[in-house]
């Protein structure tokens, strides 16, 4: 089992990021709905995001990881100091843990990880971005 992160100065990542040059690809949607975790992530560049806009968007099928914003996107709880998104997820899915989660290549990084541990771990290989409602949709098999 992944330990939470070591103190660092590498900023947190969104697991919800889009599609777009930089970002980090950190899984792809199998068959049955759920996410496959790389190895290790992947940088995009422009040519991946033009050619993976076809058909479903990009982030219909891939996971994309990217800095963690904070204050600068609606899902950030000021007030509580953290993303407002995992836990509406978790609340949605609630998703049992696993003896033995899944590799993830981010998970030393991810806000999601640093907010609720493996609890959101075990709600995120459900889940993909729909960005024409701007939220997280559920995929049931």
């Amino acid at each position: 089992m992944e330990t939470p992160r070591k103190q660092t100065t590498d900023p947190l990542l969104c697991p919800s990021y889009v599609s777009k040059p930089g970002a980090k690809l950190f899984g792809i949607q199998n068959s049955e709905g759920k996410i496959d975790y790389l190895k290790e992530t992947i940088t995009i560049d422009q040519t991946f995001v033009d050619t993976a806009q076809q058909g479903r968007t990009a982030e219909e099928r891939f996971r994309f990881a990217g800095k963690c914003i904070e204050k600068g996107c609606h899902q950030w709880n000021d007030s509580a100091h953290q993303c407002g998104l995992v836990s509406a997820i978790i609340e949605r899915m609630n998703s049992p843990l696993s003896d033995a989660p899944q590799h993830c290549p981010i998970r030393n990084r991810c806000r999601w990880f640093e907010q609720r541990g493996m609890e959101a771990c075990a709600n995120c290989n459900d889940v993909i971005r729909n960005l024409e409602v701007h939220h997280f949709a559920a995929i049931t098999a």
